[in-house]
């Protein structure tokens, strides 16, 4: 049975949850305290799968808690539910919250949220890897745009199209400028996968405080990785970004399908990143039997960790609540197959933009399994389309 601990200095908040949770009490082993101290002292003896904070509290806010929470039980999931608003105070909590829900919170939304993370929980079988990725506060970005952010920052008139281009080159930056914007604190109607959106959502000076005060954006420090480099990652994963819009332009898609794919692509390798940033020697190992076994990186990965990177790049992305097309296209990009998709979607278009970026810059040309499952196409009717997306996809101005 999962196990969930609420934390709110009102009783009559915690009465209000447990009514709004009645009907989940034989599928979830939930406890109610009023503070965190009482929350510290219950895990210290009771191992707890997602804790439910409330932001503004005496002694210790929602903040404190969840920071001592990543610290000591990095395993836990943390989210908070609350009624402040304020940006300091939202700010605070981009390292130590995956997730905001404002209240007044609706009995299905936060059901929702709940069963979502234990979802995502499960799709991740190693210890090790979910330690890994809960724990983390935010993802090496790399030092040229982050140089490059920085200056703009600092100019007299930044440009806000411009602080839009350099965050979207990025991954770790991406991730997280939508991790913030698609918190419940912005109320948006609809998740957005559109950087430059979200940049104008947060304005200026939330932007500057992420990158200038908070330094959430931690620059790589370059492991001694022998076959990987953060430079050609993120020139890959941009590349395979503009191709899976291009792919979805040429399916006619909604412009927010587009943004969906670009995002997907941009983001499908993210767990290579927080797997060679977090455990360089255990991944450098991975390589080297990839390479030496003319197995699939993935393969390797599985072998080492029991799990690939495109899970650990879901799993994260899951955890910081963007939006489900784009967390299944991270997933699934080298398995199509296991979509529940019956039509076009970034799952296609992210794992045919990766084979052709593959296939045009030869890029660990010694790995096998980059080929498109034409198969799966034929099963969605789309077969007849690779022709069309790959000459569409060989235009020069990416």
């Amino acid at each position: 049975m999962k196990s969930l601990i609420f934390v709110d200095d009102e009783p009559r908040v915690l009465q209000g949850l447990q009514r709004q949770l009645h009907a989940m009490r034989n599928e979830w082993k939930m406890s109610f305290v009023e503070s965190g101290a009482q929350a510290l002292e219950f895990m210290a003896t009771t191992p707890v799968d997602v804790i439910v904070s409330d932001m503004m509290m005496p002694s210790m806010d929602g903040a404190e808690l969840l920071t001592a929470v990543m610290k000591r039980h990095p395993n836990t999931v943390r989210i908070v539910l609350s009624g402040h608003a304020d940006r300091e105070s939202v700010l605070r909590l981009v390292g130590p919250a995956h997730q905001y829900l404002s209240k007044p919170c609706n009995a299905e939304e936060l059901r929702n949220a709940i069963t979502r993370s234990f979802a995502l929980r499960d799709l991740l079988t190693s210890e090790q890897l979910k330690q890994l990725a809960t724990r983390i506060r935010t993802l090496p970005t790399l030092p040229s745009l982050h140089a490059q952010l920085t200056e703009e920052l600092r100019a007299e008139e930044p440009s806000m199209e411009r602080i839009s281009e350099i965050i979207s080159k990025d991954i770790g930056m991406t991730s997280k400028i939508l991790q913030l914007v698609n918190s419940a604190f912005f109320g948006l109607p609809q998740p957005i996968a559109n950087v430059q959106e979200a940049v104008i959502y947060l304005g200026l000076a939330t932007v500057r405080a992420l990158v200038l005060s908070l330094q959430v954006f931690s620059q790589f420090e370059q492991k001694t990785i022998k076959g990987f480099s953060i430079e050609i990652l993120a020139q890959h994963s941009w590349r395979v970004g503009v191709l899976a819009r291009r792919i979805a332009e040429a399916e006619r898609c909604d412009p927010k399908v587009d943004d969906q794919c670009f995002l997907a692509g941009l983001l499908h390798d993210l767990g290579q990143l927080i797997l060679a940033s977090g455990l360089p020697d255990d991944y450098a190992r991975v390589i080297e039997t990839a390479r030496s076994r003319h197995q699939t990186i993935w393969e390797a990965e599985k072998i080492e960790f029991g799990a690939t990177h495109a899970e650990v790049g879901a799993y994260l992305l899951g955890l910081w609540g963007l939006p489900n097309p784009v967390i299944e296209a991270v997933a699934l990009h080298h398995r199509p197959g296991d979509a529940s998709a019956s039509a076009f979607s970034p799952v296609v278009a992210v794992h045919v933009a990766n084979a052709f970026e593959h296939d045009q810059t030869g890029t660990h040309p010694q790995w096998p399994g980059n080929e498109i499952n034409i198969a799966h196409l034929a099963a969605l009717g789309l077969d007849g389309r690779v022709d069309s997306w790959r000459e569409r996809c060989q235009e020069d101005n990416l």
